[in-house]
């Protein structure tokens, strides 16, 4: 199985991606402010990422060409995911205490959750339900419907856990914590927390490829992106020292 990771660089101001050894890195969008969150549909030949020095959620193509504004005047918009099936893309904002969500083109916006910063966001779409992470307040991970209905507050007593990444078969929810240096996970509902890597380099993001067995993140410590098996094992560094990157998303072929 081939693929790519994409990678949003907030000292560099720049999109990048590579393959899956971390080889072939190429910088897809240069220029830009604060890019923190990223999503990418490849079936429909779109990036979409958030920019917290331009306070907006934009998208472009794959090239890095045409970038359009779906949504301004944010706060502070951080993570990002797609419902591809039905044409919308969620993304929280820790200022605003939000999760918002709009249609691909940026119609429709509409507020789901109100008075809960928000940071790394998940969703569970044959579940209808959506995890996120609050970092900066309640220190812990919280899932709802889709809708933002049926709040629940999950793992608390957390540290900065940003990203969130979901197994759903196997009733998995990991996160990254560079608060701990740890990636953790727990059961969907919150419970059976374990430590699965306690060296991530200052975990930031993290995305899954369930059907491997394979776990990716960015470390903000030091500056790299790392792989593991899901349990852990064979924890490896891809790429290097690259920048700042931050924010993460997984493609496979």
């Amino acid at each position: 199985m081939s693929g790519r990771l994409y990678w949003t660089d907030t000292g560099a101001g720049t999109i990048s991606s590579c393959d899956l050894d971390g080889g072939d890195i190429t910088e897809v969008v240069t220029g830009l402010q604060d890019p923190l969150g990223i999503a990418v549909d490849a079936a429909g030949g779109r990036i979409y990422f958030t920019d917290m020095g331009t306070h907006k959620v934009h998208r472009v193509d794959l090239a890095g060409n045409d970038i359009e504004d779906l949504a301004g005047d944010l706060p502070q918009p951080r993570h990002m995911a797609l419902d591809l099936g039905a044409g919308h893309v969620y993304w929280t904002d820790s200022t605003a205490n939000k999760v918002q969500r709009a249609n691909l083109d940026g119609s429709e916006l509409v507020d789901l959750v109100t008075g809960i910063p928000g940071a790394g966001i998940a969703l569970d779409l044959d579940g209808g339900m959506m995890y996120w992470a609050d970092p900066f307040v309640g220190k812990r991970n919280l899932r709802a419907n889709l809708d933002g209905s049926a709040i629940a507050a999950l793992s608390t007593g957390l540290g900065i856990q940003v990203g969130i990444a979901l197994d759903v078969d196997r009733d998995r929810m990991y996160w990254a914590d560079s608060d701990t240096d740890k990636v953790q996970s727990s059961t969907l509902d919150g419970s059976d927390v374990r430590d699965v890597v306690t060296d991530g380099g200052g975990p930031r993001c993290i995305c899954l490829d369930v059907e491997r067995g394979l776990m990716y993140w960015t470390g903000v410590g030091a500056n790299s992106i790392y792989r593991a098996s899901l349990d852990g094992s064979g924890h490896r560094t891809l790429v290097e020292r690259y920048n700042h990157p931050c924010g993460l998303a997984l493609v496979l072929e």
